[in-house]
């Protein structure tokens, strides 16, 4: 398992948020991804997404996904939809969890247990960048770092 510091940047990045069960993300992602397509847009990278108020698989969470896409949108700023011309974090952790049934929180631990060993603080909920990989997936969880 390794641990990278680096950047975190996209350009053209629409953004939408979701109440929905922690288990059911990816239907919304893919409904998300077929409304960007039907207006003429298509993605430039991989469907990024936070969650935040996770206690239990059965409870509702709060889902944001970002998608890059082709070309800059007007769209007015409201509670569901933004578009972010330039979409950056100047630094941050990330790991990969490669194995999708595996538990992501362990994975979330080890990136707290790094930011502490390394006297870095975190912005918190973490970003999971999905990317489609031989016919399955992967995560790349992202930690900004905000200070020290």
């Amino acid at each position: 398992m390794k641990i990278r510091r680096c950047p975190l940047v996209f350009n053209n990045v629409i953004s939408a948020s979701i109440n929905c069960k922690v288990n059911e993300w990816y239907k919304f992602a893919a409904e998300f991804r077929n409304r960007i397509i039907r207006s003429g847009l298509y993605a430039t990278g991989p469907i990024i997404y936070k969650y935040e108020n996770f206690n239990n698989i059965d409870d509702e969470v709060k889902f944001t996904f970002y998608l890059p896409v082709n070309e800059p949108i007007n769209i007015e700023e409201n509670d569901t939809f933004n578009f972010y011309k330039l979409w950056k974090f100047e630094d941050g952790l990330a790991i990969r969890h490669a194995d999708l049934d595996e538990d992501i929180e362990k994975d979330n631990k080890i990136l707290k247990a790094c930011a502490i060993a390394n006297e870095c603080k975190l912005e918190e909920p973490f970003y999971n960048i999905y990317l489609d990989v031989y016919g399955g997936g992967i995560i790349d969880i992202y930690a900004p770092i905000v200070g020290k």
